[in-house]
């Protein structure tokens, strides 16, 4: 079977994760499809192959696929409502050759801009290879539609991990001092919590002996105290939250600061500014940062980035938000400093993030003022 490929596939280090071979590329040439252009999905960073008449498709055929390779491709691309469909394409000697590639059902998905594949292999390429692991190691325990569900969260988690790979700091012993004998999936969802077993290497230089650990693998997550230091004033949220209730809390709905999961492809500023636009209705003008740390690391991957943000709190700032879609009820609430500063000083805040971000301001906040 010869199969078209003209997306994100193109990028050979998801090619050779997706099919399972990674001599793959000694198998393509080039091959182009007149009358048809490859565009950016609308809202989505993946593309599609759609007819206009003044363009040409361009791509490559991969010749020879197997019956595995192509049951693993088809379970990537059915993930995005993907089907084989055979055409026929002209190779470099302007030859028609018969293929078949991955195309979505008329009116699936509505064409944005043309594609630009070295700006998506820039932004989102070594993401996305991290990814497409998860989702083809699921391969065999959920259908290409249940992947497809999660594959969001999937390139939340790729995002994570590869913003992780940059980071610094820390003792003289790193990851070369880990092995990892063995990592089981017990639950793929929105999270993901994993079983390992692993030795590690002791502070007197031996390894330890077989130690059997579960993770919870999260997000990494911007969060924001919204703060106008003309009128002195802080912005804090309140939504019910699940941890809260499960734990037996009588009182499962939590004051915060604005917070969010960060994005594929936006940054930790980014993703702030973001979500107190999406949580409160209000616009940073600009951000502090306080700290970039792990919440809980003997447990959980999450990461949080915690930021003050600077913006503008007049009366009737306050409101209820939230995205229906992820079927969020938060109510916010501007406070005046003093206020915020007794209760934050006689312990009534439960949110570790709000501690922080709370009393880094009280240290900062003058000099924020006096700048404002």
């Amino acid at each position: 079977m010869d199969l078209f490929i003209f997306g994100t596939l193109l990028h050979m280090p998801l090619l050779e994760v997706v099919s399972g071979d990674c001599d793959i590329a000694k198998r393509i040439t080039w091959a182009v499809r007149p009358g048809y252009r490859v565009s950016r999905v609308d809202g989505h960073e993946f593309p599609m192959m759609h007819e206009d008449a003044d363009s040409v498709a361009e791509g490559v055929v991969i010749e020879g696929l197997s019956d595995t390779q192509l049951e693993r491709l088809d379970f990537y691309e059915k993930a995005f409502d993907y089907d084989r469909v055979d055409f026929v394409v002209l190779d470099k000697d302007q030859a028609p050759r018969s293929v078949t590639a991955y195309v979505p059902a008329q009116g699936r998905w509505t064409p944005a801009e043309p594609w630009n594949r070295q700006q998506w292999i820039s932004e989102l390429g070594a993401v996305t290879k991290i990814a497409a692991r998860e989702a083809m190691a699921a391969l065999g325990t959920m259908t290409a539609q249940q992947m497809g569900a999660l594959y969001e969260s999937m390139m939340a988690r790729a995002a994570s991990q590869h913003r992780a790979a940059s980071s610094s700091g820390g003792g003289g012993m790193g990851r070369a001092d880990v092995h990892l004998i063995e990592a089981r999936k017990q639950y793929a969802g929105f999270f993901n919590v994993e079983e390992l077993d692993f030795t590690f290497r002791r502070f007197d230089g031996s390894m330890s002996e077989p130690v059997n650990r579960a993770v919870f693998v999260g997000v990494d997550a911007a969060i924001v105290l919204p703060y106008d230091p003309v009128r002195d004033r802080v912005m804090l949220v309140e939504q019910f939250r699940p941890g809260a209730y499960f734990r037996g809390d009588p009182n499962p709905w939590t004051m915060e600061p604005v917070a969010g999961r960060i994005d594929p492809g936006e940054g930790p500023e980014e993703a702030a500014i973001r979500e107190a636009k999406e949580e409160a209705g209000i616009n940073i003008s600009s951000l502090q940062c306080v700290s970039a740390a792990y919440p809980s690391p003997g447990s959980t991957t999450e990461h949080f980035y915690v930021f003050i943000g600077i913006t503008d709190l007049p009366d009737g700032a306050e409101g209820i938000a939230g995205k229906l879609s992820e079927a969020e009820d938060i109510r916010s609430q501007v406070m005046d400093w003093a206020d915020f500063d007794d209760a934050l000083n006689a312990g009534e805040y439960r949110l570790l993030p709000l501690l922080v971000a709370g009393h880094w301001l009280a240290r900062n906040r003058e000099t924020l003022r006096a700048s404002a």
